[in-house]
């Protein structure tokens, strides 16, 4: 019972979050998913280098509440699932109490309270659907009276990861071992193993052949190919040099993390607790955590906070085997342990430590909570309370109000173009349709695939003369957004010719279009 209501008290704390703003790349999921229902075709439509999952979400997360705070919503709904899971798979092959410890760890270590700026930057990410997806394909596949159904199933789900992200196709191998290990089938009885490994790889094909049918159809395949293949092969490229990069960072990183995040100390110290690791628990467990530092390393080495997120499933699964096993371990193995995990706990979390010790960062989660309940209760102004929410990539004071200079000084159906990184959160919370399919910068900075129709600094000012927009933005610091586009002589050439600077603010250079400068007299 007490474990129980621990768990239930984790999800209560999130509740909070459901007040917060939505990170930058959540507005570019949202933007893109408003496209798709109204009738867009992704990659032609609104370009992004995701795979089409996560929009294609989005825009059914936005049909069913339209607020900002679906966001959170979602994120806070995939925890639960995860959760309820993680104390199911316990259940079924662990123990009810590895089961329910898992769930512990995974909702209080892998808060997204613990990261800075309260978690917008994690929060409605790709990963946290991927891991659950992930987990429901484990866990399908743990059920004891497993038939052909879950296998199909657990197919599935790993093909809805993939199409999250191309690097998820790692989490095969969790499959495939808890496939293999979990079969309720005769260790002999290889052919019906088989067929188990088959049904889940019709699944995975079945959700594939849609996706690729959907785009053969709308006769978006080439776009689909350039966006989420040739630019991410060039993304994640872009910090490594060399296959001994990668393979230097995949085993370093797991360090790294562990000296800030005690979760994945927790999951070090239960991946050498669970040693010989020959039982089907912990070979399936190890691998599912493998396949996720693998997922992780494909992504690039950027160290971007959300990358992480994937991780935190089998890592408290990890960790709670792990440290449950300590009961069949000496006293001198048991003291070292609690030892190690008390220095840990004091040293590995949040740079605003309390009292000097870092707590495992869990002061910065009461201080994150607190802020957002001070504005719940009234006790903080809207923008007072945004004003927490500044980072210098994704600014949300400014963003809102750029948003509500564009509600004031456009109509609803005037396009805009908002050149940075911004532009999806400013279209989609104002409304307004980008009047470029390449609503944030960093493919036409870069030029690339240049080379095709469409694409580039030449696709981009196509766009622009083939639906002017009513206010042009141009995003400052990032990527160098505005100075590329007055240093591209066509585009600042056509930013001339039609429009005239407004204002300047920190973050964006505002510029109206003239005929709008004289309708408005202003």
């Amino acid at each position: 019972m007490p474990w129980i209501v621990m768990v239930l008290v984790l999800l209560v704390l999130r509740l909070p979050s459901l007040a917060e703003p939505a990170g930058g790349d959540q507005g570019l999921y949202a933007y893109t998913g408003s496209r798709i229902m109204a009738g867009g075709v992704m990659y032609r439509d609104a370009w992004d280098q995701k795979p089409p999952a996560v929009a294609f979400l989005y825009g059914l997360m936005l049909t069913v509440w339209p607020h900002e705070s679906v966001v959170a919503g979602a994120d806070l709904a995939a925890a639960t699932l995860v959760a309820l899971l993680l104390v199911r798979l316990g259940w079924m092959r662990f123990t009810r109490r590895i089961g329910l410890a898992a769930a512990g760890l995974f909702l209080l270590l892998g808060d997204p309270y613990l990261h800075r700026l309260s978690g917008i930057y994690v929060r409605g990410q790709c990963e946290p659907f991927i891991s659950l997806a992930v987990t429901v394909g484990v866990v399908l596949l743990a059920h004891p009276r497993r038939r052909a159904v879950h296998s199909l199933a657990a197919g599935t789900a790993l093909a809805v990861a993939f199409w999250l992200k191309y690097n998820a196709a790692a989490y095969a191998l969790p499959v495939v071992a808890a496939s293999w290990f979990w079969s309720p089938h005769d260790p002999r009885d290889l052919r019906s193993r088989a067929a188990d490994l088959l049904r889940i790889a019709i699944g995975f094909a079945t959700v594939t052949v849609i996706v690729l049918g959907y785009f053969a159809l709308n006769g978006a395949l080439n776009e689909l190919r350039l966006a989420t293949i040739d630019y991410n092969v060039r993304y994640s490229q872009e910090t490594y040099h060399g296959p001994g990069t990668i393979v230097r960072y995949l085993f370093t990183f797991p360090f790294e993390r562990a000296r800030v995040e005690f979760l994945w100390f927790l999951g070090g110290a239960g991946t050498l607790l669970l040693f010989p690791w020959r039982d089907a628990r912990s070979i399936v467990s190890l691998s599912w955590l493998a396949a996720a530092a693998l997922s992780i390393a494909v992504n690039g080495s950027r160290d971007l906070p959300n990358y992480f997120v994937q991780a935190d499933p089998p890592l408290a699964l990890v960790a709670s085997a792990g440290l449950a096993a300590l009961a069949h371990r000496g006293w001198t193995v048991r003291i070292a342990t609690a030892a190690v995990l008390v220095a840990a706990l004091a040293r590995v979390g949040a740079e605003q430590p309390l009292w000097g010790l870092r707590l495992a960062g869990l002061p910065g989660l009461v201080e994150n909570l607190q802020y957002d309940l001070r504005f719940i209760r009234g006790r903080v102004d809207r923008q007072t309370y945004l004003e927490r929410f500044r980072g210098q990539k994704h600014d949300v004071p400014e963003i809102d109000a750029l948003v509500r200079y564009v509600a004031a000084n456009t109509a609803a159906e005037d396009p805009i173009m908002v050149f940075g990184f911004s532009g999806g959160s400013v279209c989609w919370k104002s409304h307004r349709v980008s009047s470029s399919r390449f609503f944030w910068s960093r493919p036409v900075i870069i030029e690339f695939a240049a080379d095709h129709p469409g694409y580039g600094s030449a696709g981009l000012l196509s766009d622009l003369i083939a639906r002017p927009p009513a206010i042009v933005a141009l995003q400052k610091d990032e990527w160098g957004s505005r100075e590329f586009f007055l240093d591209t002589p066509r585009l600042h050439a056509w930013l001339q010719e039609g429009y005239v600077l407004d204002h300047e603010t920190r973050m964006f250079s505002v510029w109206r279009r003239t005929p709008l400068t004289r309708a408005t007299g202003n």
